[in-house]
């Protein structure tokens, strides 16, 4: 494995090794006039690519898609997660990364909190994005990832809501 690689792997907040997978029940919340239409599907996100430059590809679910995980100096970028704003490293309660002039929105870890979802009680820390038009929120558990996710309006329910149903490391081969 190269020196990039390696620092990816061991410096991100959850696992980016090719392979990694997990199961969301997504649940996408939709308006149709003075009802609220609840659709629920299962999504995957999986990393692809190499080592030293991890993808994670969405399937299923109310928009799939492909992003980077990119990493810099502080900071950590998570495509279908996080969007162009990246998340501070490391993830501590009280960090922020405001983007732009400093004075715009961006990720802000929250609190440390214990999450249960079907897939089981985590200890994560609670990452938000928040705006006077959205709040997107990961519940984002170390050596684990994402095992909640709500992004919506404020004071509204979430347009999408993801809980965990299972996930997957990658397997390393025998003397891999």
């Amino acid at each position: 494995m190269d020196t990039l690689a390696l620092i990816v792997v061991l410096q991100a907040p959850l696992p980016l090794q090719p392979g990694t997978w997990w199961e969301y029940r997504e649940s996408y919340a939709e308006r149709l006039g003075s009802i609220d239409s609840i659709t629920d599907e299962v999504t995957r996100f999986e990393v692809r690519g190499t080592p030293g430059r991890p993808f994670i590809h969405q399937s299923g679910g109310a928009d799939p898609g492909s992003g980077p995980a990119e990493m810099g100096d502080g900071w950590i970028r998570l495509g279908p997660w996080t969007g162009e704003d990246p998340l501070p490293l490391p993830l501590e309660p009280g960090r922020a990364r405001r983007v732009g002039d400093g004075a715009s929105a961006g990720w802000t870890v929250e609190a440390e909190e214990e999450v249960t979802v079907p897939a089981g009680t985590f200890r994560a820390l609670r990452c938000a994005l928040r705006t006077r038009r959205s709040v997107s929120v990961l519940w984002i558990s170390r050596g684990v990832g994402v095992v909640r996710e709500s992004h919506g309006a404020p004071g509204a329910r979430p347009e999408i809501e993801r809980v965990l149903l299972r996930w997957s490391p990658p397997r390393i081969a025998p003397g891999g």
